[in-house]
């Protein structure tokens, strides 16, 4: 099986390849516990080579790319660039998670659809501070504070979920960091009642990578817990949602387990180099389609769930990898 995955990654790279959807979504996940046995032993050992070939490869790619740029250097470069992107960038994190935030909280869920909050004091507290965080990103009304809630709200996943689920939502974390540093900026109740609306320049350069470094983290987790730890899951999540195309590409020994291990390994190659910072605007543009094709199929579970890793890449298409003081990649 990790023979034909290794060989399939070059094709599903080049196709449209529905990698990233979060198969606990859409079916559950109770009776797949995770796979620790020797054949995911093997499985992460080719995982940790297909990472270190995706280093190298986006190393490559980041060398060439400094010479082309979509934007040029000297508009990234100006004050004056800089302040018209710190006053949408914010605001527009802010109101994709305000959007999924709600809808978690009205359906008291931690987060995401598998992730029932229990029916007490603990679970609706939660929900309440979910929506309450909403409205905080959407208003720009104490948007620092409801950051730091929604950072908070993590040791309560832990307590609740426990390690495995709580970590394949680290990109949240990454944006109420980001909040907390920025706040939602000019656009904002914040601004209007004289609250602070510009960060302290001792953080700032700390804000985009802790967002790059945490939403990669989550796609590296999440292609480990849900893939190649847990093959079941995905093959049962491809039962009901028939993704392996590879058949109809003339690969008819193709199985669905060799599908889920050939797209894991592609998810934690390309969490570890969005994490990395090599290449930040190609992979960002390279992840685009894998990130919306599943949108027709799955519908609006997976585009709630997805809003707010869609305002992260966003942000790191436009402003880039933030390993240097300006704008570049």
């Amino acid at each position: 099986m990790i023979r034909k995955a290794t060989a399939a990654i070059a094709i599903l790279l080049a196709t449209p390849a529905p990698a990233l959807a979060h198969e606990k979504w859409f079916v559950d996940p109770s009776p797949y516990p995770l796979q620790l046995d020797p054949a995911a032993f093997r499985r992460t050992l080719l995982a940790l080579a297909v990472v270190a070939a995706a280093l190298g490869l986006a190393y490559l790619v980041e060398r060439a790319w400094q010479r082309f740029r979509p934007v040029s250097a000297a508009a990234t470069e100006s004050s004056e660039a800089m302040r018209r992107l710190l006053a949408w960038i914010p605001l527009i994190l802010a109101l994709h998670i305000a959007v999924a935030l709600m809808v978690s909280g009205v359906q008291r869920q931690y987060f995401a659809p598998n992730l029932i909050l229990p029916r007490n004091l603990v679970g609706g507290m939660t929900a309440l501070l979910e929506i309450v965080v909403a409205l905080s990103f959407t208003y720009g009304a104490l948007t620092r504070g409801g950051a730091a809630v929604l950072a908070l709200l993590f040791p309560v996943g832990l307590l609740l979920f426990g390690v495995v689920d709580t970590l394949e939502h680290l990109e949240l974390l990454g944006i109420g960091l980001f909040l907390v540093i920025f706040g939602r900026g000019p656009y904002a109740l914040d601004a209007i009642f004289g609250s602070p609306a510009r960060p302290s320049p001792r953080w700032v350069p700390l804000a985009v990578p802790l967002l790059r470094v945490l939403a990669g983290a989550a796609i590296v987790w999440l292609g480990f817990s849900e893939k190649l730890w847990n093959v079941q899951l995905g093959l049962a999540f491809l039962e009901r949602h028939p993704f392996n195309f590879m058949p109809a590409l003339g690969f008819p020994g193709f199985s669905n387990a060799d599908f889920v291990v050939a797209a894991g390994l592609i998810e934690v190659a390309m969490g570890a180099v969005i994490a990395s910072g090599l290449a930040t605007r190609p992979v960002i543009l390279l992840a685009w389609v894998p990130f919306n094709l599943t949108l027709p199929f799955l519908g609006w579970v997976e585009l709630v769930g997805h809003l707010p890793m869609y305002a992260i890449m966003g942000v790191l298409l436009l402003w880039g990898s933030g390993k240097r003081a300006g704008l570049r990649p």
